[in-house]
C-alpha cells in the first residue's frame, strides 16, 4: 500500500461581506473538489454539524448563489466560488491507496452510479459523487466523520483509498475500504462479471 498526502482541508478567506464562519467552514468543504454533488447526510457528517444548523448554513448560501442544489444534493458554483475565494492548506489528512481492480471493458459508469448512489454499507454513509468526462468518483463518509472512502474509476480501472486524519484509524480505513470493494462487487454481481482486484504494491 502506498500512502501520501491528499485531499487537503482548506481554510477560506473572503473578500464578500456577511459571510460568518459556518458558511466559509461549509464552503470549505464543497470547494475540496469542485465538480462533487454532496448529499446533506454525507455533509453534515463530515462538518459534525447539526442538521438545522446545516441546513440555514446551505440556504443561506444558495440565496448567495455561492451554492447549487441540486436533485443529488449540493455542489459549489463554480462561477461565483473560483474567483470570490482564496484557498491556503491548513493540514492534510492521509490518503491511502488500498485497492486496484481491472473491471470488464462492458462496465457502464452511470450503471455502477446508479447503483451505488445513495447506498450505505455498515457504518459508512453516501457522502457524495463527481462525474466528470470518463472518470467518476464516489465517496462514503463513516457515521462519526473520522474515515472517508472514495473509490475512483477512470479508463476500467477501480482504486478504492482510504482517507483518515489519525494514524490511530489506518487499520480501521484500510479494512473497511476492502469491504466497501466486497459491497460494490455484490451490489454489481448481477449485472456485470466481478472486478479482479489487486493490492498495490
Amino acid at each position: 500500500m502506498t500512502s501520501h498526502d491528499s485531499f487537503p482541508l482548506y481554510s477560506l478567506e473572503s473578500d464578500e461581506e456577511g459571510l460568518d464562519s459556518r458558511q466559509l467552514e461549509v464552503l470549505s468543504v464543497l470547494s475540496e473538489d469542485g465538480s462533487t454533488v454532496y448529499s446533506f447526510q454525507g455533509l453534515r457528517r463530515k462538518l459534525g454539524l447539526h442538521q438545522e444548523m446545516l441546513s440555514r448554513t446551505l440556504d443561506r448560501l444558495e440565496d448567495q448563489d455561492l451554492v447549487v442544489k441540486t436533485n443529488d444534493g449540493y455542489r459549489v458554483n463554480p462561477n461565483k466560488c473560483a474567483s470570490h475565494f482564496e484557498f491556503n492548506v491548513e493540514m492534510a489528512p492521509i490518503e491511502t491507496e488500498v485497492v486496484t481492480a481491472r473491471l470488464p471493458i462492458e462496465v457502464n459508469t452511470s450503471l455502477i452510479l446508479s447503483t451505488l448512489k445513495g447506498r450505505w454499507f455498515r457504518e459508512f454513509r453516501w457522502l457524495g459523487y463527481s462525474a466528470v468526462q470518463s472518470e467518476l468518483t464516489m465517496s462514503w463518509i463513516s457515521e462519526n466523520g473520522e474515515i472517508q472512502l472514495r473509490v475512483r474509476i477512470l479508463n476500467s480501472n477501480l482504486t478504492i483509498s482510504a482517507i483518515y486524519q489519525s494514524e490511530t484509524n489506518r487499520e480501521k480505513a484500510t479494512t473497511s475500504a476492502f469491504e466497501l470493494f466486497n459491497f460494490i462487487n455484490r451490489a454489481m454481481k448481477k449485472k456485470l462479471t466481478p472486478f479482479r482486484h489487486q493490492i498495490p504494491n
